[in-house]
């Protein structure tokens, strides 16, 4: 499943293929010097049929010349010879190459997806693995190979950190930034068109480096799927988090519309799903994403979810409310001893609370406040702290970084220091914060999104990856009664219900019901009986029944004239909040489920959460919880509360049926699911099955 990175990163021997000073930016020179700079750490061969010696160095001619067979090339020649140059090296025993050339059918080129099937099959035929093409270069730390063309890979700090970025042209910025900032990295790959190493690949070989501790990442898609899942279960199992961020979403196609579940499910959501069931964390910028992982090499991860903030700020306190609040962050209460600690410490009238504006008066005394963080971190109900400080800008700004590091000696909670705003970080303030043995974020709504990034990661790193199981229904329980009884016997309880045949027959099955009922036309060419006429509620007795059925069957005709009528299912009427719950298979990530307010405005609302299968009852809590109308299943303007636990039966049932008949269904799902007073259960009241096919 995954192909060796090893030759690429960790090579003995490396030839640089079109070694010249002539043309465009004098890439080969600049690798040249890179590698000279370092020492040479490895076997450097030169290649150009047009040159006999550059640089006090002999070159030949081609692969067939050079004394041994090399590890790696740095292939640094026209896309239109690249193939053939490389399939020379794979014969004289070339273990990978990093092509640097584009123009391999990026866009609509149709000449660059001819140069592209032909690497690849020199890929195929030969076993080389290729990084790129249309890529940047890679920088491999550990053995200080820097395959990079410009000097400015030379400065970058050792550390924890492997980075994998698709963009070739965004690669080297961010690195360097992070670099100044106080990130470390062991390994740096500007992957490119991934026509052979992926994105899998990479994460494959980092977790299985020793050095590296945190794998980050910016991406434009997932080439292979189940490699790139496989990868970050392995990943979570090794406590490596993965951040990312990835640009692009999509809609899904027609087939998708069979459903609500797949118009409300794009891939990009989808996505999003996959993330949270192994515990990557998506960041939303390139910000985000240094912040982060700032945060992250710290090392420490919540034991949960409940976070203090400590400063000297009003202003401050009540904007990181407001951005907890944003990103759904739990503010954690301190105990009344934890609150009688701090109070000696703090402003006189400051309400010892959590958040906490210790006052103007504690910030020229940065011992107390290092003594309230102290007390704040030693608190039970705090899992995690964020505490006001600047990084010092020049050598005459207050510099004790003693105050925070006590913070962390005192405690094994993580402690995150922030900035009300973001600054520029010079030399003495990253000293400083390498000193303190903190991170010190820029910006408070950057602070609150990597604190809701570790939380993420410290639940789902508890919560492990639950494997999905193998099929096991039957496809007779897919019809008729058996499915009825299949769906009840999982918690999704039908209403009272019966099929007629005619508008007639329907009348006297509601009479046996019970009135008032719902009648619903039964048409193999619809799915959505609303969009049609197809649905009458709240039927009194049986004349209007019959009537109903009628004018229904009228208005379907109107639409489709040779649309069949199999005939009618009556249903008792149920009252109370309507839900939807689908699951679905999707193409490339395999099947997930939508849970959300119901009805017929839902793709309207669309407030729904999503979460791949399969699904546990914590996972469905969590789903529910995410819902901006959640208020609505407690006790809301007179409505008594819902049954909450009937709910979360039901839709860990629909995952488990849909999981073991997903050989037969694309698409289950029941809307509206209606979800009664506590203890009362729900009703199903339609279920609509989407075949394969």
């Amino acid at each position: 499943m995954f192909r060796s990175v090893k030759p690429l990163l960790l090579p003995e021997s490396v030839a640089i293929v079109g070694a010249s000073e002539a043309g465009g930016y004098g890439w080969p020179k600049s690798i040249y010097e890179n590698l000279e700079h370092a020492g040479f750490p490895a076997k450097i061969y030169l290649i150009n049929p047009r040159r006999e010696e550059l640089w006090g160095r002999k070159v030949y001619p081609d692969f067939g010349a050079l004394p041994e067979p090399v590890d790696l090339a740095l292939a640094i020649v026209p896309a239109e010879i690249i193939a053939d140059v490389l399939a020379d090296g794979a014969r004289h025993g070339l273990k990978t190459a990093l092509v640097y050339a584009s123009r391999f059918g990026e866009g609509d080129d149709a000449d660059g997806k001819r140069r592209s099937a032909a690497l690849k099959a020199v890929c195929d035929e030969h076993g080389l693995t290729v990084c790129g093409p249309n890529c940047m270069g890679a920088v491999s730390l550990p053995k200080n190979l820097l395959f990079y063309p410009s000097p400015r890979v030379r400065g970058l700090p050792r550390g924890p950190a492997g980075v994998v970025f698709q963009s070739g042209g965004t690669f080297m910025f961010w690195l360097a930034q992070a670099g100044k900032r106080g990130l470390g990295f062991t390994y740096a790959v500007s992957s490119g068109n991934e026509l052979n190493l992926d994105l899998a690949d990479y994460i494959n070989f980092m977790v299985e480096d020793d050095d590296t501790k945190l794998i980050v990442s910016m991406i434009e898609g997932i080439r292979r799927p189940e490699a790139f899942m496989a990868a970050a279960e392995k990943a979570l199992a090794a406590q490596k988090p993965i951040l990312m961020v990835k640009i692009g979403s999509s809609e899904r196609g027609r087939s998708a519309m069979l459903s609500h579940t797949g118009a409300l499910a794009g891939d990009d959501d989808v996505f999003n799903a996959v993330c949270e069931k192994y515990g990557i964390i998506r960041c939303g910028s390139l910000d985000d994403l240094l912040e982060t992982a700032l945060a992250f090499q710290a090392g420490r991860v919540p034991t949960g979810s409940r976070v203090a903030m400590v400063g000297y700020s009003g202003g401050g306190k009540g904007l990181f409310l407001d951005h907890a609040a944003d990103e759904g962050v739990e503010i954690a209460a301190f105990s009344p001893a934890t609150a009688d600690a701090i109070r000696p410490f703090i402003d006189e009238g400051v309400p010892s609370e959590n958040p906490l504006d210790c006052g103007a008066g504690i910030a020229p005394r940065q011992k107390d406040f290092s003594t309230v963080c102290q007390l704040a971190l030693a608190d039970d109900g705090v899992d995690i702290a964020a505490v006001q400080g600047q990084l010092p800008q020049i050598p005459s700004d207050p510099d004790d970084p003693t105050v925070f590091s006590d913070m962390v000696a005192a405690t094994g909670k993580p402690v995150i220091g922030f900035g009300r705003m973001s600054q520029n970080v010079s030399e003495e303030g990253c000293a400083f914060q390498t000193a303190a043995q903190i991170p010190f974020l820029q910006g408070l709504p950057e602070t609150v999104r990597a604190i809701k990034g570790l939380v993420a990661y410290g639940v789902r790193l508890r919560s492990g990856v639950a494997p999905l199981p193998a099929p096991g229904g039957n496809e007779s329980d897919l019809h008729g009664a058996a499915f009825d009884e299949l769906l009840a016997s999982r918690g999704l309880t039908p209403p009272k219900s019966a099929f007629a045949e005619t508008p007639e027959a329907a009348a006297a099955a509601a009479a046996d019901i019970g009135f008032p009922v719902a009648l619903k036309i039964v048409s193999s060419r619809f799915t959505h009986k609303t969009e049609i006429g197809g649905v009458t509620l709240g039927l009194d007795d049986g004349e209007s029944v019959a009537d109903a059925g009628l004018a229904m069957a009228k208005r379907l005709f109107a639409v489709d004239a040779a649309a069949p009528i199999e005939g009618y299912l009556v249903q008792e009427m149920v009252a109370g909040v309507e839900f939807i719950i689908g699951v679905r298979e999707d193409a490339q990530f395999g099947p997930f489920m939508v849970a959300g307010l119901g009805g017929i405005l839902v793709e309207a609302m669309k407030d729904v959460s999503i979460r791949m299968l399969p699904l546990t009852p914590e996972a469905a809590r969590g789903m529910l919880d995410e819902l901006r109308g959640k208020a609505v299943l407690g006790a809301f303007r007179g409505s008594p509360p819902r049954d909450v636990d009937a709910l979360i039966g039901a839709m860990c049932g629909l995952s488990a049926v849909f999981l073991d008949h997903r050989t037969w269904l694309s698409d289950l799902e029941v809307n509206p699911l209606i979800v009664l007073g506590e203890g009362a259960g729900v009703r199903a009241v339609d279920v609509r099955p989407v075949a394969k096919g």
